[in-house]
Parts: structure tokens; sequence; C-alpha cells
């Protein structure tokens, strides 16, 4: 039977689910919710990761946004911030994440714990230092910018040089300070050996994520990372301010800004966590439609068939003008070429990818049923 078949995703065969992957979610939620149109009818669908991006939407007041994920402690990622969001007030929100500095965390966490369930409150009570050291510093792609930021790069300039970087400039300062100060010897070759496949796959995602990907891995970071630095305003790049810094400083990304704590905090009951697959989701009786859909880069991790399959769900649970929304980091994949009844919004697209502070994804995938 066709549903038994699509009961278990393919990427469950071969990667591991049993640690925090990302304890932040690592794509750029502004040009997610203007690709996806957000209205207060929308019934979202979107990959849980560490919750940032579900929580983002948000701020557009949708009727419901589902969240949802294979790991479980990515789930319970998710659901800590959004007890967090509910029960405390945006200061102490922030500093118990980890977005503020803070040297009570136990103490609030202490505060919300209780309204936790009972699997996720026995994961953090059993991982306390992960709470100690604000979440969405625990996980092992966090981790491994860490390394990046706080260890390589020091080798490579000086902290002068690392802080001009994120200073505000127009694009023709950006693109002299990299050629003339940035780009040199030792940048090139350690950046291509700390973002290879082997220690990316050793260090950062776990190597099983790279079965579709058949491009030289360091040589395209690289490039999207000239890109970040010279086209974007790197002053207002929250993510690069993460990795160069191991903070955000006052660059927050859209989930943590004080102006949108409060449209959230009113809408966090219209965030539903599910511990499960796209496939199973859509075959849900108790989901009747969804209108959009944020897929991550889940693609990148299957082959077109499997891809084409979730497709045919979604064609089930969902009505034309439908928006799907996905990334390709460094596998080609786009759903659009195998169904006619399926628009690549090509233009659309390709500029919101010229606007994507999450630097290193190759392509941002619009796709909307006709």
């Amino acid at each position: 039977m066709e549903k038994q078949e699509l009961i278990k995703s393919e990427i469950e065969d071969y990667a591991k689910f049993d640690i925090i992957r990302y304890a932040q979610v690592w794509e750029d939620a502004e040009i997610l919710i203007e690709a996806l149109q957000i209205n207060e009818k929308d019934k979202i669908l979107s990959i849980a990761s560490a919750g940032e991006n579900a929580i983002s939407m948000l701020t557009k007041n949708p009727n419901k946004i589902y969240a949802i994920d294979l790991n479980l402690n990515q789930m319970a990622c998710t659901e800590f911030k959004k007890i967090a969001y509910k029960f405390l007030d945006y200061d102490e929100c922030m500093k118990l994440i980890g977005v503020f500095e803070c040297n009570n965390r136990i103490e609030l966490y202490n505060k919300i714990k209780e309204e936790l369930t009972e699997n996720t409150k026995k994961y953090f009570d059993k991982n306390i230092d992960i709470i100690k050291q604000g979440i969405i510093n625990a996980g092992k792609f966090e981790h491994y910018f860490n390394i990046f930021g706080q260890k390589v790069l020091p080798l490579i300039h000086n902290k002068k040089i690392r802080q001009e970087l994120l200073k505000s400039k127009t694009r023709e300062e950006r693109i002299e300070f990299y050629n003339k100060i940035w780009n040199n010897f030792r940048w090139r070759a350690l950046f291509k050996i700390f973002f290879s496949r082997t220690v990316m796959g050793k260090l950062g995602r776990d190597k099983a994520f790279f079965r579709y990907v058949n491009v030289n891995v360091a040589e395209h970071i690289l490039e999207r990372t000239k890109y970040a630095i010279t086209e974007l305003d790197t002053s207002q790049n929250s993510y690069l301010h993460y990795i160069i810094n191991g903070k955000y400083d006052n660059v927050l990304p859209v989930a943590y800004r004080k102006e949108n704590f409060e449209t959230i905090k009113k809408n966090i009951d219209n965030l539903i966590l599910l511990t499960e697959n796209v496939e199973t989701f859509i075959e849900r009786e108790d989901v009747d439609y969804i209108s959009k859909y944020n897929l991550s880069d889940i693609f990148e991790y299957m082959d077109n068939s499997q891809m084409c399959k979730i497709i045919e769900k979604i064609f089930t649970k969902s009505p034309s003008k439908t928006r799907i929304v996905y990334w390709n980091m460094l596998a080609d994949k786009r759903a659009s070429k195998y169904f006619e009844n399926l628009e690549y919004k090509e233009k659309e697209s390709k500029e919101l990818l010229k606007k994507d502070k999450a630097f290193f994804y190759s392509n941002f995938i619009i796709e909307e049923i006709k």
C-alpha cells in the first residue's frame, strides 16, 4: 500500500537523530515570511528544526502552524522555546534561551519547567548544562561555528579586523575590504579545510546529509560567504555576528526582536508541535488542509522519487495557490521540474535569495500549486 511505503522518510535510514543537531534555525526567517505571504486564514506546515522560523511566522497571525520534526531532541528545543515565550517576559525569555547574557538560567528554567511535557522536562533535567549555557548555543552545528569563530578565525585575522568586518560600509567599501584585507591566503586555505565535506560531516552536519551532493562543498560555501561579506550589509547580518562573536550582540533574527515578542506571545498557542515526518503528517485525518509549507531543506536529503511522493501527497491536502518554500544548500532539488501543476516562482525566488542573510544556501525555492 502507498500509505505504508511513505510511513518512513528516507533520511531516517541513514542519519542520526539522537542529538541536538541545530539549537537554533540557520535559515533566514525574513525571506521565508516574505515568500509565504502569510495571512490570518493560513494553516502552515513548518519543519521545526529548533523552532525559530515557526515562531517567527507567528508575527503574521496565522490560524495555525504545525511544527514537525523527526528528532525528539529538536522537538524538545522547540517546545522549550514555545513555553518560554508563553510564560516569561521578553528579557527573561531571551536570557533563558541564550540570546542575552545571564547568570541565573536555572532559576528561570524552574519558573517554566512544570509547564513542559514530561519527556521534555526529563530531557533538560538530565542535561542541565544545556540550560546553563543557553539552549541556542547547545547544538552540534553551533559548536561547529563556535570552533570556527573562536579558534580558526583568530589564526587568520586579529580581533580588530574581525570586528571591522561587521561595521557598516557601502558596497564598494565592503568589496575593497574583502579583496585587500580579508581574502588572504590563510582565509582561503583554512576555510576550505574547515568547510570541507569531511570536516563538516564530522563536526557540523551529519555526513549522511551529503548523500546527494555532487559539488565541491568548501568552494561553494566560500563563494556564498564572499557574497554575504561584499553584497549584503554585514552590520545587519545576525548570522555573521553570531559566528564571529559567538553571540548576536544587538543584531537579532526575527524571533528574538523585542518588537515582535508580544505578537508571538499572543499567538503562541497557535503553534502545534508534532514529532513525525512530513509523509505521516500529510496523511493525518485530523488536519483538513494546509495552505503554506516551510519545508526547510528536507529535499536535499532524499532522492527525487521520494520528493515527488511527498509533493503528490501535498496535492491531496492543499488548494490551488498553496505555496511551498524550501532551501537547497548543496544538492540541486526542485519539485516543479516533475509536475505541470506546480509553478516555480523563479524571479521571486532568485530575488529573495539575493537577500538571504543565512548565506550558505545555493537556492531558495518558491513553488505554487496551480
